[in-house]
């Protein structure tokens, strides 16, 4: 009788040892596959988060005062050159999103009425302007401190564009697309009250309001002056403080904030422009934001360590339930073993026919596997890549948070049901050497 027709009868006689054999086949190949998806999954998503997070760096500087017989004074305004910036962005190289750069000035407005501080006078109603590259990557807007109700942010083509107070539209009844005329100012102070250093005013610009914003977490002891109130915050082009001879060409006196694409290089990059020596590191320093992404990955690693684990596990009480259960299904058999090898059958054709019996019970586990798996894994992928992580990313949007992670790779299934078809065919071997290595005299005395 031919080989292939031997395995036919055993598979269809036999029908619920081969069914026992499949479900063990089924548990090993879902676990495996489950575990090499999470593992992979959770790979993936740390690159997609890495790409859609990013990271960021800022250079802050604080300003450093001196005591000499008694008094205080300052050491001057810490600032940045245009010089160094660039020297910056070829360290970041490729790895740039974008960056910002800030610079702070003081204006006031004709028939502009700002909100009352400490000390308010008609010498002293004036507010801040924090000039930008784009108002939506200051640290106001970025942390959610305010938020644009009307109109939109600053951007770097923006000239004389101003975004203002909600308070402020209110209090002078303003609205995005009014147009304003402000001019130069400088606060200090003079016998207690604050007053405007620049008298007399030189410089002129004619503003557009292009968006309003409301403060959200933003706190006045009431101590501040009108100058340093929020609601008297005026974020604005670059341009602006240039008209108003506030701001210096290639001169940043404000904080500087890089964003890049790869979390994981954030330390490198930070490392290599801490060395640059263009910046005076001894009134500024460099705070760094990966945007939660070390706690994300963190969860991750937990993640794959766990499944790793479990995979290991899974493998190892696998081969040894398949070689228990492979010794007695080949023990089960020895008159037929005897019978085969006195007809002539050679023990290679007989282990070759256990072989391939095993190897198709296996087929027909793995592909049950893969068919079960497919819906499962929508919805295993819902609970661990988001529900486990969705107080840590929620204030994060993913242009990824509905992509199914655990999708099978085709090539990565063939590979593991080529590795599985290995060790089945390895199992069966080992587990038919005992009886296979008896002569077929000795066989037929044990069946006696």
């Amino acid at each position: 009788m031919h080989i292939g027709k031997r395995v036919f009868l055993y598979l269809t006689r036999k029908k619920g040892k081969n069914l026992i054999l499949c479900g063990i086949f089924f548990l090993i190949s879902f676990s495996v596959l489950a575990g090499i998806s999470v593992f992979a999954g959770a790979s993936q998503i740390s690159k997609d988060l890495r790409s859609n997070i990013g990271a960021s760096f800022d250079i802050r500087p604080y300003e450093q005062f001196v005591t000499e017989n008694g008094q205080v004074s300052s050491n001057g305004t810490p600032v940045i050159y245009e010089s160094a910036i660039r020297q910056i962005l070829d360290v970041i190289g490729t790895k740039l999103k974008t960056y910002n750069t800030e610079h702070h000035g003081f204006a006031k407005g004709q028939n502009l009425s700002f909100i009352a501080g400490m000390g308010h006078s008609e010498d002293s109603n004036m507010g801040e302007v924090i000039a930008v590259r784009d108002s939506s990557l200051t640290k106001t807007f970025f942390n959610e401190e305010c938020r644009l109700i009307e109109g939109s942010h600053i951007k770097l083509e923006d000239k004389n564009k101003i975004l203002i107070s909600k308070e402020l539209a209110r209090k002078n009844q303003l609205s995005v697309g009014d147009t304003l005329q402000l001019t130069h100012a400088e606060l200090g102070s003079e016998n207690g009250d604050y007053i405007d250093l620049i008298k007399e005013k030189t410089a002129f610009a004619t503003v557009e309001i292009k968006g309003i914003f409301e403060i959200k977490n933003m706190t006045d002891s009431g101590l501040n002056p009108t100058a340093k109130k929020a609601e008297n915050m005026i974020f604005s082009d670059r341009q602006l403080l240039f008209d108003l001879k506030e701001q210096k060409q290639d001169v940043y006196e404000g904080e500087l904030s890089f964003f890049i694409s790869d979390p994981l290089l954030l330390n490198e990059i930070t490392e290599k422009v801490e060395n640059l020596t263009s910046i005076d590191w001894n009134n500024h320093i460099v705070q760094k934001n990966d945007f939660k992404f070390s706690k994300i990955s963190a969860q991750l690693q937990t993640i794959q360590n766990i499944v790793t684990s479990l995979i290991v596990i899974v493998s190892v009480l696998g081969i040894v339930i398949l070689m228990l259960m492979m010794t007695l299904r080949i023990r089960g058999r020895i008159k037929e073993v005897g019978i085969l090898l006195s007809i002539g059958r050679s023990k290679k054709e007989i282990i070759g026919q256990f072989v391939i019996e095993a190897v198709l019970v296996l087929f027909m586990g793995f592909l049950l596997a893969v068919i079960i798996f497919i819906p499962v894994s929508t919805m295993l992928n819902t609970h661990l890549f988001a529900t486990v992580m969705q107080e840590t990313i929620k204030d994060i949007q993913l242009t990824t948070k509905n992509t199914n992670y655990l999708q099978l790779d085709f090539y990565k299934t063939i590979l593991l049901l080529g590795t599985e078809t290995g060790m089945t065919a390895l199992t069966v071997i080992v587990s038919s050497a005992m009886v296979l290595s008896l002569k077929p005299k000795e066989i037929l005395t044990k069946m006696s």
